[in-house]
This record gives structure tokens, sequence and C-alpha cells, in this order.
């Protein structure tokens, strides 16, 4: 249908998923169309028409020639599981943008497929609301992440806590190879296939790399997870389930279930209902991308020596607390990166902690003391802790001799004012379950510019009331 989309990954070959065809959905809708995303991919052709768009995207009519359910395994709560794969969604193709970058279209929600194991192969209208906005907010924060081209959704039904709508998405991503993909050739003693698909990463991926192309890729891998974690903990991001099938080659955002943005900062703070051990905590994850990234390690095991896999995985916590104590920084308006720094940043968030107070909201309240010298009302239960005013004072000596308004103006640009918190979520959701979708472009329109204060958008900056913190969600959210 269009002359850009190609299919690249279908012709690896049937070992790496099956073709199939879509399940169309009935009764289908066009909810919203990412306009953004189009432009930015140079992929204006694929919206342009919308019934054309609704066709392809409910699965009525195909996109592309080959889409294919890929086939992958992982480690699910740290248990291996080699029953992976596709179980909702196909792979439409590749669309190159004007730059020549490759991005994977994706329809989420398309029907049945043989991963699909006892499921039903759909997604619902409330999941696919969360995904079509976080991908946005990560994407406007500077978080790398998978985004969606549109929201589409249907009057046909499935049961999940309870009868749902269903709906379709679709994800668009640099990569939807996991590091369970790798994993699936690796416990099958299949290393053709394993080296097969390394290749393909790599001529993808890192096509002039420096010294073994293997070595780069794992390389590639390392630092971009330690890179995409550490904006995580510093924006308070919590994913919720870092299955190693959820974990990208490329180390961006990537198959969002029962993600939260913190409400009060809780460090053992757990989104996820399933995940009774706390696996995934907010504070457990910079541990879990390691644990992830030598499980990769050890799956390309048979295509590096032992010193490589080492030398590639130690590269991973320095690049981490960079990026981590680097965005941590901006937001707490610290120019450059000084020794004390990390001290300085934990103390904060240890009165945050004890204070029971907003995190996103007391860190853009910083900036108005950055401004005036004087410690804003909004933030009085913190200055009432023991030990602020030991930070107070090492805070304003890190800070002395910087231009506060400079200063100030740099915070504002870090500290984000609209995020897709649970609460605002559920807003969007049932508005959306009743047919009302302007709530929901709403929502989109400023977590995609989250840093501006705009008079129009306030209701989308309030925090949530005490009963609405801190919520659990289900996997199939």
């Amino acid at each position: 249908m269009f002359e850009s989309l190609q299919q690249h990954f279908a012709q690896l070959g049937p070992e790496f998923g099956r073709p199939l065809k879509p399940t169309a959905l009935g009764s289908a809708r066009l909810v919203h169309i990412n306009h953004a995303l189009a432009e930015d991919i140079d992929a204006q052709a694929l919206v342009a028409e919308p019934q054309q768009l609704l066709g392809w995207a409910s699965g009525q009519q195909l996109l592309g020639p080959s889409p294919i359910a890929m086939k992958y395994s992982g480690h699910q709560f740290g248990v291996f599981n080699p029953e992976l794969g596709d179980g909702r969604g196909l792979l439409l193709g590749e669309w190159r943008d004007g730059d020549g970058q490759l991005w994977d279209l994706h329809l989420k929600g398309a029907g049945r497929t043989p991963y699909s194991r006892f499921g039903d192969g759909r997604a619902v209208l409330r999941s696919s609301i969360r995904e079509y906005l976080i991908g946005e907010s990560l994407n406007a924060l500077g978080i790398a992440s998978s985004r969606a081209l549109c929201l589409v959704a249907s009057d046909d039904t499935v049961m999940r806590e309870q009868v749902e709508t269903c709906a379709t998405i679709v994800r668009t991503a640099r990569s939807h190879i996991r590091f369970g993909s790798f994993e699936e050739f690796f416990y099958q003693r299949r290393y053709p296939e394993l080296r097969q698909l390394a290749d393909y990463c790599i001529e993808r991926y890192c096509p002039k790399p420096e010294g073994d192309p293997y070595a780069a890729l794992l390389q590639l891998a390392v630092v971009n997870t330690a890179d995409t974690i550490g904006r995580w903990q510093a924006y308070g991001f919590n994913h919720g389930v870092m299955n190693t099938d959820n974990m990208s080659i490329i180390g961006d955002s990537f198959d969002f279930g029962p993600y939260a943005f913190l409400d009060d900062y809780q460090a053992d703070f757990v989104c996820n209902h399933s995940d009774t051990q706390g696996r995934y905590s907010f504070e457990q994850q910079p541990a879990i991308g390691l644990w992830n990234l030598n499980a990769l390690a050890h799956a390309l095991s048979p295509l590096l020596n032992r010193e490589q896999l080492q030398q590639a995985l130690i590269a991973y916590q320095p690049k981490l607390i960079e990026t981590y104590q680097g965005c941590l920084n901006r937001r707490l308006g610290l120019m450059g990166l000084e020794p004390e720094d990390a001290e300085l940043g934990q103390a904060w968030l240890d009165l945050l902690a004890a204070a029971k107070a907003d995190f996103h909201h007391s860190f853009r309240q910083l900036s108005h003391y950055q401004r005036s010298g004087q410690w804003p009302k909004a933030l009085a239960a913190i200055a009432q802790q023991s030990g602020f005013q030991a930070w107070r004072e090492a805070y304003q000596g890190r800070t002395q001799g910087q231009d506060r308004d400079l200063c100030a103006e740099q915070m504002d640009s870090a500290n984000p004012i609209y995020l897709p918190r649970t609460h605002l979520l559920q807003q969007v959701i049932e508005a959306a379950q009743q047919g009302d979708y302007q709530p929901l472009a709403q929502l989109y329109a400023c977590t995609r510019q989250p840093f501006k204060a705009r008079p129009e958008w306030s209701a989308w900056a309030q925090p949530p009331a005490t009963q609405d913190k801190g919520i659990c969600l289900s996997c199939s959210s």
C-alpha cells in the first residue's frame, strides 16, 4: 500500500515468527491520531486518510503483505518461560523516515496468534489509552520510548477483571526485538539463528561498530538501558513489569502494563499488584536492569568470550549514575556535577519521603525558592522535617554564586507540571468508556508539553487526593 513500508524482520525466516493476518475489530472507530509522531517519522501519508487509517489500524485491511507474530522467550519475575511471543500483536513492517531511520509499525490488539496461549489476543480500551499516553509523556521528558501512531476503539467486548471493550493501537518503535528474542534461541541451542538475529540487529542498530560487532551490540544494550533507567529513576517512573521479554535490545522504554509515576516519594513503591515480592518496585529497577542485562549477556555467550561480556556489563553502573545524577541535578537546579551532589540529592528525597510530599510538585516548587530565596508555603511540611535545616544550608552552599533566575529557568525546563499519573488516567479512561474522548485529547496535549504552565490545563496539574495515591494496578492495565 505504501512504498516506504518494508519487510525486513519478516524475511529472517519462520523461526523468528509466524505470518498471520489480524482479526478485524467490529464497529471500529478512530479515537485519536498522533499527528506529532507522524510528522516526527515522516509518516503523514499513513494518517492522511482517516478511513484508510481506520481500515488497517482495526485489522480490517492489510497495510503490508507480511504481518508477523514475533516469537521470543523470557524471564518472567526471574523464572524462564519459553512459551512466549506476540500473543495479541503483529509486526506490520518497517517504515523508513526521511533520514533513513527504520521504525517498526506494530498492531497491538490484533487478535489471537499461535503465541496467545489461553488469551483472546485483544487489547482493551483502558490499557490502550494508558500505553498511548505514556509513550508521548516519556518522549516529552527526553526518555527513549515506544509511541503509538493512533488509537482505535470498538464495541467488541472481552473479559478481564470485568467485561471491557476492545481497542487497538499502532505501536511505533525503533525496535521490537527484546532480550528474550535472544534467549529464545540460546536456550534451544539454536546458535545459527542466534547469530542471524544478532547480525540483523548489528546491521540495523550499530552498522559501523568499533571492534567486535557482537560486543558492540551488547554494549549498545547495556549503555542505552542504563541511560533509560537512570532517567526513569530521576523522574519517578515505575515500569512495573521488567521481565526480559519486556526489555528492548536498544534500551528504549517498552511494553507498558501497570506503570505509574510516583505520587508521594516512596522508594519501595510497587505499581503492579501481581508483584507480591516487590521484585519490580521503583527502587529495584536499577538492579533489575543489570540482572536482565546479565541474562542477555548469557544468551549472547556463544558469540562472545567471558572477558567481552564482563567488559560490556561493567559499563552499566557508571552510565546509570551519570545519567541519574545529571537529570536529578537539573531538577534541583545544580549546575555541573560535584562529588557531594549524590548525598545532597538523596537527602532531598529522604525529606520528601518523611514529609509524604508529592514528588513532582515538590520539585516544581523548588524553583520558586531559587527565584525568591523564600521557602514556599506549599513545601511547609518538608521544612518541618528533622534534617531540613542541614539540607537547606548544604543546598544554599552548593548553589551559591549561581544566577538564581537562570537556575530557576533550568529547573522549570526539567520539572514537569503535566504527567499521565494514575488518577488522571482513570478520569480519561472513565470518560472514554462513556464515549467522551475530549479528556483523552486534553491529557495528550498537555503531556506532550509538560513543562510550561497553561491556565487552561490547570485541572491536569492537580495531585491526587489521599485515597487516590499509590494505587496498584493489574498486568492487564
